[in-house]
């Protein structure tokens, strides 16, 4: 599925998982052992647990089957301890927590850096640990990850 498409359906199912006092974090469509797999991660602040991904997975499926989305597997559920972050709400929400950043190839440093999230911007994540403090160009950053081992 293109990117935009995936896009489409975030921006479908956003409000209505938002009704339900959870946030929509990502959405991934691919194929797995011949089987199409569309995975939904939602987050909140209390947690996630089995009845919210339930109401979720029920409030979201119609939605995706009137967009005419073929999945043969629909799993919605938290995205982890080891969550990625992806939108600046992500970056403000867990700053100052660990992370683990992995970069591009063609970045000149270090390919991952696991450290401290002490700020973002527009151009750059800052990441504190024992060797110094780096500023990683958001261009050059292949995933961001909470890093809950440090």
């Amino acid at each position: 599925m293109a990117e935009s498409q995936i896009d489409s359906i975030a921006q479908k199912i956003a409000e209505p998982i938002g009704q339900l006092q959870a946030e929509l974090v990502e959405v991934e469509y691919r194929r797995e052992n011949g089987d199409q797999y569309l995975r939904i991660f939602i987050d909140r602040e209390t947690g996630v647990d089995l009845d919210l991904c339930s109401r979720v997975s029920r409030t979201v499926k119609d939605i995706i089957d009137a967009a005419g989305i073929e999945y043969d597997h629909l799993e919605v559920s938290s995205p982890g301890l080891d969550r990625k972050l992806i939108h600046d709400r992500d970056f403000v929400r867990f700053n100052g927590q660990p992370v683990k950043v992995k970069l591009a190839k063609r970045f000149n440093g270090p390919r991952q850096v696991v450290g401290v999230l002490i700020g973002h911007n527009e151009l750059t994540l800052t990441v504190k640990n024992e060797e110094g403090v780096f500023e990683l160009p958001r261009s050059e950053i292949t995933v961001v990850r909470l890093h809950p081992e440090l």
